[in-house]
């Protein structure tokens, strides 16, 4: 009997928010291969935190894990994380900023507005992955 089946696994909805099309790509690739026993991962991309927004994406009903770059043409990373928090479901949006943003009062200043995690780039994948499995298991 596989006991993987006695469960039915909750929607995710990851949504990586970043204007470079390379690490859009790449995120999605990292994701795809990931093992999370408990959700079910409904990915999706943006360029901008425009176009995210207009996208009516967190209307949907559940857990939001978002990939936020900082630096981006429209609407930065800090802004979109503002925005999400204000929302009224916002506890259940997670956030890991992954940005080229280096400076120690950009990064304290995305953890106070309820950045989940912070992280610089040029990254490292196996710790970028490591992060956001730590980050999704402590949602069950």
């Amino acid at each position: 009997m596989d006991l993987n089946n006695n469960f039915i696994k909750k929607t995710l909805y990851v949504s990586v928010i970043d204007d470079d099309p390379i690490i859009r790509t790449m995120l999605i690739r990292i994701l795809k291969v990931m093992n999370l026993n408990h959700f079910e991962l409904d990915i999706d991309t943006f360029e901008n935190g425009l176009q995210f927004f207009e996208s009516k994406r967190l209307e949907a009903n559940g857990e939001h894990f978002l990939i936020l770059d900082g630096v981006m043409p429209v609407m930065d990373g800090i802004e979109i994380l503002q925005k999400v928090k204000r929302i009224e479901n916002g506890r259940n949006i997670h956030v890991l900023m992954l940005t080229g943003r280096k400076r120690e009062t950009d990064m304290e200043r995305a953890l106070k507005l309820g950045a989940d995690d912070y992280m610089t780039k040029p990254f490292s994948i196996k710790e970028l992955q490591a992060r956001i499995e730590r980050l999704i298991k402590r949602m069950n």
